[in-house]
């Protein structure tokens, strides 16, 4: 299968000079009369939007997946991941086409190449007022068409490094020190996750090879953190409250569609662990008097605050310190919270204090 990926590179700038910015509300002579938008429901609609859409009748080779999140300022970011081809040859080509649209005051999603591109091109997207389905339209060279309907998947999405790109293009300099006047630059992506979550991100000079920012990227655009050698990881982009939801899941090719569901909405602890979790650094089975440290496990190692209790303090303890302290036999539980910027993650850990630890033994015959 060939593979062929499309970055558009530079297009955000444009965007947010043609018209991602924030509304001047002062500016409105008084008594003047706002219009209602004609299709108010669908603007709404963008602004919660984080979600995945497939096109309708698609085929094994000839699909399109649409993954959009709206950011900011009657901006949403979208990613098309297109494939075409011949089942009788067995041969597909993939494009990803990635980009930041400008939203009307009537729900209409409109995206521009600029004038100069390589390859101009320009993107409409309508929304349903129920958001359930988007009819996309092109207009000019695109070597797979995205037209169609697109009917709505689910409110997970999971962006490309091509789209990692867009987000960084989007945010303000003042955020990322990244703008023209400071030399040609490229931005790396890694090979993998950290944690399955974030993509670290560098931008570095092409002439120097100077790195002039790195950033951690949520793998569904939720957060952007600042993370310079020099400076404790900050947020400047989003919420870390997704990070702080999210499941792990274990072994998902041996789970039911509906154990899946119970684990992403929190109900089901037997195949999956959250994300940001929090441990006894010496284990949950402790004996009377011994002292065990907890310990916060987050991505990237991103600066948090920990706080915990004891529902029961007659079995154990915890101090200031977040130190358990075993005080006598019996089963509770320390409530743990963990607060990273805006998000917050509820941790309850099982505790067994035990006189005699058992210990499995292995005999070799």
């Amino acid at each position: 299968m060939i593979k062929n990926i499309i970055p558009i590179s530079l297009i955000s700038i444009a965007l947010i000079l043609g018209g991602c910015t924030p509304k001047n509300e002062d500016s409105k002579p008084e008594n003047q009369e706002i219009e209602t938008p004609v299709n108010s429901i669908s603007l709404e609609k963008w602004e919660t939007m984080n979600a995945t859409f497939t096109r309708e009748n698609s085929s094994q080779y000839d699909n399109s997946t649409l993954m959009i999140k709206y950011l900011s300022n009657s901006c949403a970011l979208f990613e098309f991941r297109l494939m075409q081809g011949s089942e009788s040859e067995d041969l597909a080509v993939d494009t990803i086409v990635s980009g930041v649209m400008i939203i009307d005051d009537n729900g209409k999603g409109t995206y521009e190449t600029i004038e100069d591109a390589e390859n101009q091109y320009t993107l409409e997207f309508v929304l349903s007022e129920d958001g359930q389905n988007i009819e996309v339209k092109h207009d000019g060279a695109l070597e797979i068409s995205p037209d169609g309907k697109y009917l709505y998947v689910d409110d997970h999405v999971e962006f490309s490094d091509v789209s990692v790109g867009e987000i960084i293009e989007f945010l303000p300099t003042v955020a990322t020190s990244l703008n023209g006047n400071i030399g040609q630059y490229t931005i790396n992506y890694p090979d993998s996750l950290i944690s399955d979550w974030f993509y670290t991100v560098e931008a570095v000079l092409d002439d120097s090879k100077k790195v002039l920012a790195k950033f951690f990227i949520a793998k569904d655009l939720s957060a952007v953190f600042r993370a310079d050698d020099d400076i404790e990881p900050v947020m400047i982009f989003g919420s870390a409250q997704p990070m702080m939801d999210y499941f792990i899941i274990e072994n998902p090719d041996n789970i039911s569609e509906e154990e899946l569901d119970s684990d992403i909405d929190g109900n089901a602890e037997s195949s999956s662990q959250k994300l940001v979790n929090v441990m006894i650094a010496d284990g949950s089975i402790m004996t009377p008097k011994t002292t065990s440290e907890l310990i916060a496990i987050i991505p990237a190692d991103l600066p948090y605050t920990l706080t915990a209790q004891s529902l029961d303090n007659e079995v154990a303890l915890v101090d200031e310190n977040n130190v358990v302290t075993a005080v006598a036999e019996g089963e509770t539980e320390i409530q743990c919270e963990v607060r990273c910027e805006d998000g917050v993650s509820k941790i309850n850990i099982p505790i067994y204090v035990t006189s005699e630890l058992i210990i499995d033994t292995v005999i070799n015959e």
